[in-house]
């Protein structure tokens, strides 16, 4: 029988699925961001923030993966490369609604998460010392990344509550 506890990961896998997971994310904000443009500017700007935040990371782990000669390791964004498909197009492009709008970040929440229980599984099957910071690091982002869009999940709700309210008028 196999000791999970025993198990690790080598250096380069970890630095190819971390930056293979910050492609896809790096992808997934700037065309959230793009999507909630029309709907809600403010929360276009801060998940364009995380899409910038995406772009950081890969330049650390890149950093970190060249200090260790394995560079060509690290996974980076080219201009040719074409994003992942978006399912929740079928409903149009921009978000439009309410309804949409707290689809789409929950949808994002939930992709967050899973990131993050990502992340921290990565730093627990590290068996090189030299990453274990920067993984460490690269988790803990991955967490604040998660509670960022929880706070921008809140805040779209309680808008559409006070916009909801301010269209129906007094009771």
């Amino acid at each position: 029988m196999i000791d999970i506890k025993t198990l690790t990961l080598l250096p380069q896998d970890a630095f190819l699925q971390a930056s293979t997971l910050e492609i896809k994310a790096w992808w997934r904000y700037h065309r959230l961001a793009l999507r909630f443009l029309p709907y809600d500017a403010e929360l276009s700007i801060r998940i364009g923030e995380l899409g910038v935040a995406c772009e950081r990371r890969l330049e650390a782990l890149r950093c970190a993966a060249e200090s260790l000669e394995l560079g060509a390791c690290v996974v980076l964004p080219v201009a040719q490369n074409e994003p992942e498909p978006d399912r929740a197009n079928r409903h149009g492009f921009f978000v439009v609604d309410e309804a949409m709008a707290d689809q789409l970040l929950q949808e994002a929440m939930t992709l967050a998460e899973e990131a993050h229980h990502f992340a921290r599984r990565l730093l627990a099957v590290n068996g090189t010392p030299e990453l274990e910071r920067p993984l460490l690091e690269y988790a803990r982002q991955k967490q604040v990344e998660c509670i960022i869009l929880m706070e921008s999940q809140t805040e779209q709700q309680k808008r559409a509550r006070s916009s909801r309210a301010l269209h129906q008028g007094p009771v």
